[in-house]
């Protein structure tokens, strides 16, 4: 059994090595550690496709601790950010799978969500903290948000195309045309990094757009997570506006975003894939991705 960049820690007092994972002696629980050191997200996919890894195994987890991860998003680089940004239910039960499908977050592979266990994990370990459901109830009433009467669009620009090819910014506003024509009443919320779409669609779309003023932009190729932490803003607090921010994105009735991390994580937020249109890695939406739109 091989982790995804992180460690299982056996509270059974037993030392050594198990199935690749490293087995320390704790005194009190059963913890997942991540020691991955990337992007918000992408962290967030080694610790989900770890938990994937241990339901094959029929092992949960007790805890789960951010302190040897995540150090681009904390000025303490032993603090433990998992409290800051989750809650644990441990009465959600999680099944078993002898067979589960690992996800490729840079792929289009919605088909194969096995949405059962994949619900289960969300709601045992990534339910919002206090703070983010406070950000997230703030946004959605600040900005007048309708989620049953909004399409929204994740677009991760920056340093994005440096792992995949990106669709433009024109061919995601073809989507959203196309969601207009049918939903003429509807808002466009959305939300990305790149400072030029924003402004480029506040022409286009005028006072049917929504864009959080809480969560920051660039003009620059670097990503948000780099420029913050180089400017000496708290990384965690923006973190945890722009999880917020995520979670109005998962609540829309259409969302239209492309693979990655971030897309990856706003669907196990959303809890399924209705009403969602991706872009795959190659920039280009498959014709099968196209679900049928109800006005």
């Amino acid at each position: 059994m091989r982790l995804h960049n992180c460690k299982y820690v056996l509270a059974t007092g037993t030392t050594g090595r198990y199935a690749g994972c490293d087995l320390l002696k704790h005194p009190e629980v059963n913890e997942l550690y991540c020691l991955w050191n990337c992007g918000f997200y992408s962290n967030q996919v080694q610790v989900f496709s770890s938990l994937l890894t241990l339901a094959r195994h029929g092992i949960v987890p007790d805890k789960i601790d951010y302190s040897m991860g995540y150090k681009h998003f904390k000025k303490d680089p032993n603090r433990d950010l998992y409290p800051d940004f989750h809650q644990t239910n441990p009465s959600q039960e999680i099944e078993f799978y002898k067979e589960v499908e690992i996800p490729d977050a840079n792929k289009c592979q919605l088909d194969l969500y096995d949405w059962d266990l994949y619900n289960q994990i969300v709601k045992r370990y990534f339910n919002p903290s206090g703070v983010v459901t406070e950000r997230w109830q703030l946004l959605s009433e600040k900005y007048d948000i309708n989620p049953e009467e909004t399409i929204s669009v994740l677009y991760r620009g920056t340093d994005k195309r440096t792992e995949l090819e990106l669709a433009s910014p024109d061919e995601y506003f073809k989507v959203v045309t196309q969601l207009l024509e049918k939903n003429p009443t509807f808002k466009v919320l959305l939300q990305t990094d790149q400072v030029q779409i924003i402004e480029e669609w506040k022409q286009r779309l005028g006072n049917k757009l929504i864009f959080f003023q809480e969560t920051p932009s660039t003009a620059s190729n670097s990503p948000i997570w780099d420029l913050m932490e180089k400017s000496g803003h708290d990384s965690t607090s923006w973190s945890q506006w722009f999880d917020a921010a995520l979670r109005c994105v998962s609540e829309c009735k259409y969302v239209v975003n492309h693979t990655g991390n971030v897309s990856f994580f706003m669907n196990l937020y959303r809890g399924n894939t209705e009403g969602v249109y991706q872009f795959n890695e190659f920039g280009y939406m498959p014709a099968h991705m196209y679900p049928e739109v109800e006005s």
